[in-house]
């Protein structure tokens, strides 16, 4: 079973990466331009820190879910955003609440492997420091993500037909 949960996740986070860099690369020049470029250099690290700890175990990971996660993320690109090319406000927010969603999954597996029996591959206080740092990028991602809703929703409002 770890052998499945720990290349799963490195396939989701192939695919989290590929997102972090693309939405950075959108965003060069904006206001959330430098909180992603260190979301994706954080999110690289991280990728690093599960290959080492799964070469810990003698697992290495899979080319196949890895090559899933890459064309996952690409099929992700195809969603309406509200302009038929080029990238609208509501791609910024929808990304980013993909790399929420991705960093709270990798907290998770931080946490998870705390829970192994035996052994001293993988270090209680290394996965206590990457759960924290994905803490802290699910944080920045929160901003990041509040400050989008605001600039991609502005001017909207609700018709009274459909208030509450």
């Amino acid at each position: 079973m770890l052998e499945i949960y720990l290349r799963d996740h490195h396939g989701g986070s192939t695919a989290g990466l590929a997102l972090a860099r693309r939405c950075r690369r959108a965003n060069e020049g904006t206001e959330w331009g430098d909180v992603l470029a260190d979301i994706e250099a954080e999110i690289a690290e991280d990728q690093t820190a599960l290959e080492s700890i799964m070469n810990g175990f003698g697992i290495a990971p899979s080319p196949v879910k890895s090559a899933v996660g890459a064309i996952g993320e690409r099929i992700a690109r195809l969603k309406r955003n509200g302009r038929w090319t080029g990238y609208s406000p509501l791609s910024r927010l929808i990304e980013i609440e993909g790399l929420a969603a991705g960093i709270e999954t990798k907290r998770n597996l931080w946490r998870a492997l705390g829970h192994l029996d035996g052994g001293n591959v993988v270090d209680a206080a290394r996965l206590e420091r990457l759960a924290d740092r994905a803490g802290s990028q699910l944080e920045r991602v929160r901003a990041a993500h509040d400050r989008a809703a605001a600039v991609t929703f502005a001017g909207h409002r609700v018709p009274a037909s459909h208030a509450s």
